[in-house]
């Protein structure tokens, strides 16, 4: 009876996660169509900034364009992690990727809290709260770009800015300063302006950095939730499968009771 007592004790416990982990299951979907969406909307903005550079691209400062052969002596790496967790590996891919690349070495920002305990603290490096959700994703990038400017310090040094995010493919980084000038496609004739055409490129390219950054994130968002929507229905299907092994038990152990209950009825008869 008492073997019996605890399957079911058991059982109920798997009943009750399972009604946990669906609705986080449940919450993951909601937001993975949200960001989706979102980022779809996100990517034209993008797009038509870029278009917005091409034109303007004459007028970016010089050390605002990287040419082929340059490279930054001042590189800041931005790390996209996690605020939850229960998302596979998605945040030590980014550790790992980030590791192979730098060694541990030069400026670092790292966006999600999941992130944080993964490194030791040190100089030169920013920990920020991460965005749960699409909604407040434009104010964790605020939240980057007050990081940058503080490790910068002086803002009219050149500086170089990578982001490493985990997506469908896995970890992997993108230049996102300077920008590169191969991507650049200037027009044949620049367009006519009021203020001086060098002031509105640096305002377009301080928007561009602002919305990739965003689409970055929205991104990062959108696969965390489909890592964590994954291990969600596998954890799921793992409960699934062991309380149908606890019935198989407790229905074994009642029959028994019930054999038992039967033999002492029939001797205390005789």
């Amino acid at each position: 009876m008492s073997q019996r007592r605890e399957i079911e004790a058991r059982l109920a416990l798997y009943d009750e996660l399972s009604g946990i982990l669906g609705a986080m299951r449940s919450f993951a979907l909601a937001e993975l169509r949200k960001v989706g969406k979102r980022e779809a909307a996100q990517q034209q903005v993008v797009q038509s900034l870029a278009a917005s550079l091409d034109d303007l691209a004459d007028a970016l400062p010089e050390h605002a364009v990287e040419h082929a052969g340059s490279k930054s002596d001042h590189d800041i790496w931005l790390l996209f992690g996690s605020v939850r967790g229960f998302c596979g590996s998605f945040n030590e891919d980014v550790i790992r990727f980030w590791r192979v690349e730098t060694g541990e070495q030069g400026p670092l920002i790292l966006m999600g809290e999941r992130l944080h305990d993964m490194i030791d603290c040190r100089d030169s490096q920013q920990r920020l709260a991460g965005a749960e959700g699409g909604m407040d994703a434009p104010a964790a990038i605020d939240r980057m770009l007050a990081a940058l400017a503080e490790l910068r310090g002086d803002g009219n040094l050149p500086f170089g800015l990578l982001a490493c995010i985990r997506d469908e493919q896995g970890a992997r980084s993108q230049r996102l300063w300077p920008l590169s000038a191969e991507r650049l496609v200037p027009g044949g004739y620049p367009p006519l302006t009021h203020a001086p055409a060098a002031e509105i490129a640096a305002g377009v390219a301080e928007h561009y950095l602002f919305h990739t950054l965003l689409a970055l994130l929205l991104r990062s968002i959108r696969v965390e939730n489909h890592m964590r929507l994954i291990q969600m229905e596998t954890a799921l299907r793992h409960l699934e499968r062991g309380g149908e092994e606890l019935q198989r038990q407790r229905n074994r152990l009642r029959q028994e009771e019930i054999v038992e209950e039967i033999e002492l009825m029939v001797g205390s008869r005789k």
